[in-house]
């Protein structure tokens, strides 16, 4: 009776202990990206210039990088920020977000652009542009996309 009871036990705890590795690679590669999000656009807010998030694809890599136009000099913040030796205390030069390599970004050719590139951009005033894009990871499909208002990463799953 007691082998009965410990085998249905097993048969019910089993199936969720052996995807618990796959669910722990997801929630970081999201997490990843969410925070590379979240970062680009506090620093743009902390800074008052508009920012730049180049996705590339190949190397599944997000480059910050400062975007120079009227906009972003337009609002300073109140607190003045102490200038770094390369002028910037926003970027440094290795500003980037290596992410899972087990992300396979889908369908990018059509984020791509008039510069050719996937980016997403931050301002100082908290809202954000860019394209939606899909990517698989673990044989599931997310959609990328920002919140224009908010600058956050919505992750959604694709059935």
């Amino acid at each position: 009776m007691v082998t009965l009871l410990a085998g249905m036990i097993l048969a019910l705890i089993l199936p969720r202990v052996s995807l618990a590795p796959k669910r722990i690679v997801v929630e970081r590669a999201l997490s990843g990206i969410r925070q590379a999000f979240s970062e680009s656009g506090s620093r743009a807010r902390a800074g008052g210039k508009a920012c730049r998030l180049e996705l590339l694809p190949e190397a599944s890599v997000l480059k910050l990088s400062l975007i120079s136009d009227r906009l972003s000099r337009e609002w300073q913040p109140s607190i003045q920020m102490p200038a770094e030796k390369n002028g910037s205390p926003l970027l440094n030069s290795q500003d980037s977000y290596q992410l899972s390599q087990e992300i396979q970004w889908l369908n990018y050719e059509q984020a791509y652009d008039s510069e050719g590139k996937i980016s997403f951009s931050f301002f100082p005033d908290g809202q954000c542009s860019g394209p939606p894009i899909e990517f698989e990871l673990k044989k599931r499909r997310f959609r990328l996309q920002v919140d224009n208002i908010s600058g956050r990463a919505d992750i959604v799953e694709l059935q």
